[in-house]
This record gives structure tokens, sequence and C-alpha cells, in this order.
């Protein structure tokens, strides 16, 4: 049994390579830290409304995840974005997901924490759901549809 390598996080690489030649630290570190992705989403027939109510486990302060570890396990609905399902997810991923502007051979934003080398520059330029989302536990679920700010047809 070979031993595994040791990853790195190699210079540059979300402008050097592509996102399938990514080594599972590299693609945890091109997020963004925005939290975009931890609002709900609501599925009708022919569209995917987007919310902006912030899931149960996300900690608004710093838009982290409270149990990432265990987030698809604690969140029924929770997407853990992976090489195999970035397709399908890219139609609701913001125009400023790092993972969507690498896809697309894209530069990383300014505010990016891997430009600007500070991880609150996201929040500060107004770019992450820190002061922009209500959390899940504040809302009855009768009235999420109130909160819908996009629409995406399926």
């Amino acid at each position: 049994m070979k031993k595994k390598e040791k990853e790195v996080i190699r210079e540059k690489f979300w402008e050097n390579y592509a996102l399938d030649q990514l080594n599972s630290l590299e693609w945890e570190a091109l997020c963004d830290g925005c939290g975009k992705c931890c609002l709900l989403k609501l599925r009708s027939k022919s569209k995917l409304h987007l919310t902006n109510i912030a899931c149960t486990q996300i900690n608004l302060r710093n838009c982290r995840c409270k149990n990432y570890q265990n987030r698809t396990e604690l969140v029924k609905d929770c997407v853990s974005l992976t090489m195999k399902n970035l397709k399908i997810n890219l139609k609701w991923l913001p125009d400023s997901c790092s993972y969507k502007l690498v896809s697309e051979q894209k530069l990383l934003p300014s505010w990016h924490y891997l430009i600007s080398k500070d991880r609150n520059t996201v929040h500060q330029k107004g770019f992450s759901i820190k002061d922009n989302s209500v959390h899940e536990t504040k809302i009855k679920r009768k009235n999420f549809y109130s909160y819908v700010i996009a629409e995406i047809e399926n």
C-alpha cells in the first residue's frame, strides 16, 4: 500500500490549475467564505427560489459553518460542493463564487482572501451574507417565501 503524499497548497493554484487538478486542501481554500451557498433554497415545479435565510449551522458573525465536518448529516439539504456536482450547482451559485470563476477561467476578485490576505475583506466589501441575511431559527417556515431574493429556472 502506497503512503499518501502530503498535500500542500501550491502558489496561485487558482490561476495555474483547473478545478479538477486541485487537491483537497486547495479545493477547500478556494472558498471565499461569503456564506451564500448556505442560504436556503426553495424548490417549486419550475424554479429554484433563493432566499436570504441562512442555514441553522452557519455563524452569521463570520459566515462559517459551526459544524462543517458533519454538516451534510445535520442538514438534510446541505450541498457539499464537489467536482462531481459542481456543474449542476453552477446555476444557483453567485457570479462572485470562486468555484464558478475558476471554472470559467476568470480571475478571483480583489476582496478574495487569497488575493487580499485577509479573510475579513469579503465582509468589509459587502460580498458576504454577514449583514444581509436572517437566521433560519428566526423565521417561521410558512413565511420562507417572503424572503426570496432570486429565482432560477430548473
